[in-house]
């Protein structure tokens, strides 16, 4: 199927993120409307956020497929997610939180509000708390969530990072592409910002079979006025 002719709004996007220089980007449309082409989405945290909050579960770290190093394989396919958080300006921010939920293999959330009746996986981990590396870098295995009722497949993301405003966001992947079009909160993002929150999973090592995607997080030192509100 033909593609559109690009618009202006969508090669300052493409510009941006093949590293164009800022100063020049400013230029075309101004820092507001480049701040918000670059800037990862607020989205809703929705009603599942952990209680007590993730800093305080007992199992928390990477590894998303087991609660523990020794213990069973959450059911589902394993992928590896990856990914950077930087700033608009294209630097690494390091030393910065972040952290994941979703739902397991059934798609539920282990969550006392969550009245969905699929059963929860007791070798699951449900979520994870990472800091970013000097290059602002992290990375986190996890599985593909089950499609919970009246959502796409999604992943929560919250970033806490020293001068920046909470973000609180979502990760969609791309081969839920008719999935994603029939979501609500995901449709309410522009065309670029899908663009941002959607991922694709390619394999990583072919031996292993194990799929593998790349999140970016760009953060914005202002906060939007749709921002969420902090979590406790």
């Amino acid at each position: 199927m033909a593609r559109s002719r690009p618009s202006r709004r969508s090669f300052i996007h493409a510009a941006t993120g093949l590293g164009v220089t800022l100063p020049f980007a400013q230029s075309l449309r101004g820092a507001t409307l480049l701040e918000e082409l670059m800037r990862t989405p607020e989205q809703t945290a929705g009603p599942f956020y952990p209680v007590p909050e993730i800093a305080k579960q007992t199992h928390s770290d990477a590894d998303l497929t087991r609660q523990a190093a020794d213990g069973p394989v959450a059911e589902g396919e394993i992928i590896q997610l990856e990914g950077q958080v930087v700033g608009i300006d294209g630097k690494p921010i390091r030393g910065s939180i972040v952290e994941v939920w979703q739902a397991c293999h059934s798609g539920r959330y282990q969550h006392t509000r969550d009245t969905n009746p699929a059963p929860l996986d007791p070798n699951f981990q449900y979520w994870a708390r990472v800091t970013t590396t000097d290059e602002g870098k992290y990375s986190l295995k996890t599985i593909v969530p089950g499609k919970y009722p009246g959502r796409t497949p999604h992943v929560h993301f919250r970033i806490l990072a020293e001068g920046y405003p909470e973000l609180v966001t979502q990760m969609y992947f791309e081969k839920f592409g008719e999935a994603n079009q029939k979501d609500g909160i995901y449709g309410r993002l522009s065309q670029p910002q899908k663009e941002r929150v959607t991922v694709a999973f390619a394999p990583a090592d072919i031996a292993a079979g194990t799929p593998a995607g790349n999140f970016r997080i760009v953060l914005a030192p202002q906060a939007s006025d749709r921002a969420t509100p902090p979590m406790p």
